[in-house]
Order: C-alpha cells, then structure tokens, then sequence
C-alpha cells in the first residue's frame, strides 16, 4: 500500500507484551516513515509517553502491569486541551468488550490476527488526523500572536511609541483597586514640553513629531523598572511612580526635566537663547477618585509654568488638622 508521509513524522509508541509481535509493528510503522518506540507493557509505554508525548499509541489490550485499558485512561487524562494522541487498541476480544475501550478514549481498534493492509489503513488515517491537528495548532497559534500583536498596538501610542490613553485609562482602573485594597501609594508627574507650539511653528511638525519621540525616550529612559509612562495628550506626557513620596517623586523627575535640557534641542527664535524643556508637576494618591489626583497634577503643572518654567513643582501637601477636643477629655 501507498501511503503519504508527513513533512514531520509521526512519534509512536507500540505497547506489546509480545516481542517478537511489538518488532514487527514497529518494523511497519518505521516503513511508513514515522519514528517508533517499542514498549513491553503498559507502564512502559506510559513513562515514554510522559517523557515525550506521542502523536499516535498502538497498544495491545492485555499486557502485565498496565492494561491497554488503563493505559488509553491516563493518556486521556493526561493530554492537554491541544493536543490529541491518537490511541489504536489491538485486541480479540468481542465487540461488547471494545465498547468499554471506546468508552476509555480510545479512537479505533484493530482486532487480531492483525492484517498489515489494515494497520497501514489505520496508521495513515492517524496521520490525517495528526496532520489535521497540527495545521489547526499552527493556524490557532498564529492567531493568537496576530492578537496579542494587536492588543498591544491598540494600547501604544503611533507616534512616540509609549503607552496611550487606553491603556492609562486600564491601569488606572487596576492601580485604584490596588491603592484602595492594599494601601500602596503611588505619585502621578504630569510633565509639558515648554512653549512647544512656539517650536512647531518655527520648525514645522515634523521636526516636532522628532522632538516629541526623543523627549518620549529620554524620560523613559531615566524611570525607574516600575514606572509607566503614557502620552497624555499633545506633548503632555504622564509618568505614575509606585511606591513614592512627594520629595522622591519630584526629585526623581528634577533628574528627568535636567536629561531633557542637557538634549540640547534648540528652541524657535522667540525663545532665543534656550533649549527645550519640560515642567512637570506632581501629585500624591490620597485616596480619592483618581480624575481629582490627575487635576491636582495639572494644577501643580500650571504653577510650575507660572513660576517660569521648566521646573518641578509638587502639590502642597495637605494637612489634616487634628480632631478637637472637649475640655476635661
């Protein structure tokens, strides 16, 4: 008989308590093109087949230590949602009995004495349904990577290449539960490009997409592992520092908004004289909504541009008066 190989052969494992039967099976399976293992019972070929998953089982049904039966059940239970072994029981029984080894997963059976045209048959529709599943595998695994592909794409921003408003908006809903739940503290650093609109229009936007994506790098370069930063808006850009004080945050980013001068990045005529800079300003998570702590940030950032720019500024922090006492308390 004629059969088609697969590109990748087949792994087998042929359970035969009967040598001299276990050679010959695998003799066929060999000439078919596929690789084989031959096991001397059950339990053997259950170590195999841990060791190395096999695409297709060819198991007699009664064997020493472990039955084809209970074999075929540990293979079942063993394999994970995808992937398939395709098990072939070799049996004499009768028909009520194969019931019970359908019943235990296996796929097919071949009744003995064996007859070769028939195992070729058997084998080769084994190897359809592998190949079958192996197509539906790469096909499945390529969707997956065209998906998480576009879930990030979804979540960056095209330009700078930093994480979105979408994004923000998914973390912000987790860093709530998180500071709500367990207390952690986080800063929130709000940080403008100065005078940029003064930049594009003596350089155009191109140059200005260039200045926004260096600017981009730059402060993300000198973050912290932890810290996550997104394009706010414009050339606004939002930075979210875990576990920091009001003084550690603003002297964190006093170390950013210094890189950022040392670029060099000359700025339009009218601000003669200067580089490009950034201010940016800075508010704690007190526990409230999350949209006042980013206002609060915007109100910092709004004082450091008063105050000339280029700049960190930090909100006043605020203090609780503590609760008055009746005398004689």
């Amino acid at each position: 008989m004629t059969t088609r190989r697969s590109a990748k052969p087949l792994s087998v494992i042929v359970a035969e308590d009967d040598l001299e039967a276990g050679e010959l099976l695998g003799e066929i399976v060999r000439q078919l093109g596929h690789s084989c293992q031959i096991a001397a019972d059950g339990s053997s070929a259950w170590s195999m087949h841990r060791a190395t998953r096999a695409d297709v089982i060819l198991s007699d049904w009664k064997m020493p230590i472990m039955d084809g039966l209970q074999l075929c059940r540990e293979v079942r239970e063993s394999d994970p949602p995808d992937w398939h072994t395709h098990f072939i029981l070799i049996t004499g029984r009768n028909d009520r009995r194969l019931v019970e080894g359908l019943q235990a997963g296996a796929d097919e059976y071949i009744t003995k004495p064996l007859d070769r045209l028939e195992l070729e048959a058997r084998l080769e529709a084994a190897w359809r349904s592998v190949v079958a599943r192996r197509e539906l595998e790469a096909s499945n695994s390529v969707l997956r990577l065209d998906s998480a592909r576009d879930y990030r794409v979804a979540r960056l921003d095209p330009l700078t290449a930093v994480a979105n408003r979408l994004r923000l908006k998914e973390d912000l809903e987790a860093l709530e539960g998180r500071a709500s739940r367990y207390g952690h503290r986080y800063c929130a650093a709000l940080c403008d490009i100065d005078a940029f609109k003064a930049y594009n229009d003596a350089f155009g936007h191109l140059l200005g997409d260039d200045a926004l994506c260096l600017v981009a790098r730059t402060i993300q370069k000198h973050l912290r592992t932890g810290d996550s930063l997104y394009r706010y808006g414009g050339e606004e850009f939002l930075v979210i520092l875990p576990e920091q004080s009001l003084a550690d945050a603003k002297a964190g980013m006093g170390r950013v908004r210094h890189e950022i001068e040392k670029l060099g990045i000359r700025h339009a005529p009218v601000e003669a004289g200067t580089f490009l800079t950034i201010s940016v300003g800075i508010a704690e998570l007190a526990g409230g909504p999350v949209r006042d702590w980013l206002q609060r940030a915007d109100m910092a950032l709004y004082r450091a541009k008063g105050l000339g720019r280029n700049r960190v500024e930090a909100e006043e922090p605020v203090l609780i008066p503590p609760p008055s006492r009746e005398r004689g308390e």
